[in-house]
This record gives structure tokens, C-alpha cells and sequence, in this order.
């Protein structure tokens, strides 16, 4: 349905119907933008919640992620484990080879300050023959060699001794790093747990939001479709009781035939025609059928309604409007009253923007003229 021409000329009862079923469909197109506009919210709710969508499986990915990442982690501590441990076992081993060093060497240090160091010259003269010198000789050498080697073997060791206790202090540092690495981690993962349970929450209530909106456009579209309806039936009637006409038209001049058709309805050259912009250059139209019979011809009514003569009318000379009903209404060219199909209404003429005698025939709907030979079958 849409709204309808109110003629101001109507009988009362017709016209104050007209305008109550324009104003019913006022509140329906009233209607139509809000429900257009809360369409518009529920498409930019459901972007929404697409969106939420999209972070909840972004937040899924990021957890999973995060617990590979956590496994690796959880790796990295189990091998530096084992590693310490090895490098502990290592220590041990390292820390008991040192005791024994550092027993050999107390001892050797005990007995060089209980008999001193070695004196070559007590070796000469204590010797009884010249092998036994060079065998006392050969066996202090080898003993200060030996104590040399010792102590060299000794320093050796403990440089080693430190320097596993120096990597064993990194790997336990490296742990430690890798622990904190591993909380963060948590951390982020329980912040996305949470992102992502708010997340949830947000869409269910979306989604109820969305559903009220629904229903509730629906019954009011449904409440206004049904009184608008009730007030077409009520101006259907009003004007069906006034103008009597029904939408059927019958062909204005008996006498002359589709024959007598000298302009059709269209668009036009003729700079006198109504402006239309949807027509090409020079922009006009025209707006009936021109029938040209022999002047003074026979006029009749088109269908029933109530006619006004409007004399002297600029372009169309003496108009006579006759409103059907309906929205309908046919212009010619009589005083108020109720005219019957048929009834002869006009002769013939040439008044107006005219060039010769002929009727100009309109028929519009709701006040906007269309082409007659669509209901004439011309």
C-alpha cells in the first residue's frame, strides 16, 4: 500500500478518510525507517559478534601456542637437569681425584720438612762409589720432577674445579631464566582465558539483544500493517460511497475510435508539454492521449465519480476533473456533482495550449498521471 491523492474538494467524509489512511501509512513508513535502522544495528551486532567469533578462535591459537611454547619450556628444564646433575656427579668426581692430590702433596710436604730438601753435596760425599752417586742423583731429580708434576697436576685441577662450578652456575642461571620465562607465559595464558570467557559473555548477550530487537519490530510492523489496512478499508469505503467508481474506464469519445489518436502519452518535443526530467531534451512530456474527432464531438464521462469544472484553466482551456475514488481520477476539459459513466459531459473543442479541436484525456493514480491506454487498450 502506499498513500493516495486527498483531494480537498471531496465530500468531507472522503477526504478526512483519505487523510487518516495517509497518515496510517506515515506511521508505516515511520515504522519502515526504524525497522530499517535497528536492521542496520542488528547487521553491525552480528559484525560484532563475526568479530568476537574471530578473536575467540585468535585467542584458541594464541593457547595453543602458549602451550607448546610451555611444553618446549618444560623440555629445556628437564635437559638442564639432567645436565646439572651430570656436571654434579662430574664435581664429585673432580672433588675426590683433588683430595687424593692434596693428601700425595701433605705428604711429600711432611717428609721434605721432616728431612729437609735434597743436598746434593751430602749426596757426593755420602756416596761410595760413582754409580751409587749417579743413582742418588737420577732419584732426586725424578723426586723433584715428580713434586713439580704434583703440584702443576694440582693447580690443574683446581683451575678446572672452578670452571665447572662456573658453568654450573650459568646452567642453574639459565634455569632460573627459563622458570620466569615459563610464569609469563602462564600469566599471558590465563589473560587470554579470561579475554576470551569475557569475549563469550559479550556475544551471549549480543545474541539475546538481538533476538528482543528481532521480536520486537516484528509486532510492532504487525500492529501498524493491521490498522493501516483497516483504514484503507474505511477510505475504500468513503470513497466507493462518494465517487462510485471502480478503476474500469471506458473510451471518452464514442464517436471516434483509437483511430482519432493524434498524441500518445510520452515524452515529447513540444515545449508547452509538463517538465519531466527523466525524458530526453527538451525535457517534456506529455501527459494524456489527444483524441481529434470533428468538432463539437460527444464527451462522456470515463467511469463514475464526482466532476469539477475548472474554466479558462492555463494549458488545458476548460477542464472538467472528475475524481473516482480509489486514487483515481480522469481530466477533460461541469460543476460538482455526481456524474454517471457514460454521461456526456463536454463536446469537443479547442481551448487551452491547443492547435486544433480535440479532447486531451488524462487518467491518474493517486494524482500522478499515467498512460490512459492502459486501461482503454488503445
Amino acid at each position: 500500500m502506499s498513500a493516495v491523492y486527498c483531494y480537498p474538494g471531496d465530500p468531507p467524509a472522503v477526504y478526512q478518510a483519505c487523510l487518516a489512511y495517509n497518515a496510517g501509512i506515515g506511521q508505516q513508513v515511520n515504522n519502515q525507517n526504524q525497522l530499517s535502522s535497528i536492521q542496520r544495528q542488528i547487521s553491525d551486532t552480528v559484525a560484532q559478534i563475526n568479530a568476537i567469533d574471530a578473536m575467540i578462535a585468535n585467542l584458541n591459537r594464541q593457547i595453543a601456542a602458549q602451550k607448546a611454547l610451555i611444553k618446549q619450556t618444560q623440555d629445556a628444564i628437564d635437559e638442564l637437569s639432567r645436565q646439572i646433575r651430570f656436571g654434579e656427579a662430574s664435581m664429585i668426581r673432580l672433588q675426590a681425584r683433588v683430595a687424593i692430590r692434596d693428601q700425595l702433596l701433605n705428604q711429600r710436604l711432611r717428609f721434605v720438612d721432616s728431612h729437609g730438601t735434597v743436598n746434593y753435596m751430602q749426596l757426593v760425599l755420602t756416596s761410595s762409589s760413582m754409580n751409587q752417586l749417579l743413582n742418588r742423583l737420577v732419584g732426586a731429580q725424578e723426586v723433584t720432577r715428580s713434586d713439580n708434576k704434583l703440584i702443576t697436576e694440582l693447580q690443574v685441577e683446581h683451575v678446572e674445579m672452578l670452571d665447572a662450578n662456573q658453568i654450573l652456575d650459568n646452567q642453574r642461571g639459565e634455569v632460573m631464566a627459563l622458570l620466569q620465562q615459563q610464569r609469563a607465559i602462564q600469566a599471558d595464558m590465563e589473560k587470554n582465558l579470561a579475554a576470551q570467557a569475557a569475549a563469550l559473555a559479550y556475544e551471549q548477550q549480543l545474541q539475546v539483544q538481538l533476538q528482543a530487537k528481532y521480536a520486537q519490530v516484528q509486532a510492532e510492523r504487525a500492529a501498524i500493517d493491521a490498522q493501516v489496512a483497516q483504514l484503507y478499508l474505511q477510505y475504500a469505503a468513503q470513497a466507493q460511497a462518494a465517487g462510485g467508481g471502480n478503476g474500469a474506464f471506458q473510451w471518452p469519445e464514442p464517436a471516434c475510435g483509437y483511430g482519432c489518436i493524434t498524441q500518445g502519452f510520452g515524452c515529447s518535443t513540444f515545449y508547452l508539454e509538463v517538465y519531466d526530467p527523466s525524458c530526453p531534451y527538451p525535457h517534456k512530456i506529455h501527459t494524456g492521449i489527444d483524441i481529434a474527432g470533428p468538432n463539437g464531438t460527444t464527451i462522456v464521462a470515463g467511469d463514475t465519480g464526482v466532476a469539477y469544472l475548472y474554466p479558462g484553466s492555463i494549458g488545458y482551456g476548460n477542464l472538467l476533473v472528475i475524481i473516482h475514488g480509489h486514487g483515481y481520477s480522469t481530466y477533460y476539459g461541469h460543476t460538482g456533482q455526481i456524474i454517471a459513466r457514460g454521461t456526456v459531459i463536454a463536446l469537443e473543442g479547442s481551448t487551452g495550449n491547443s492547435t486544433g479541436p480535440h479532447l486531451h484525456f488524462e487518467i491518474r493514480v493517486n494524482n500522478m498521471w499515467k498512460d490512459p491506454c492502459i486501461w482503454l487498450g488503445c
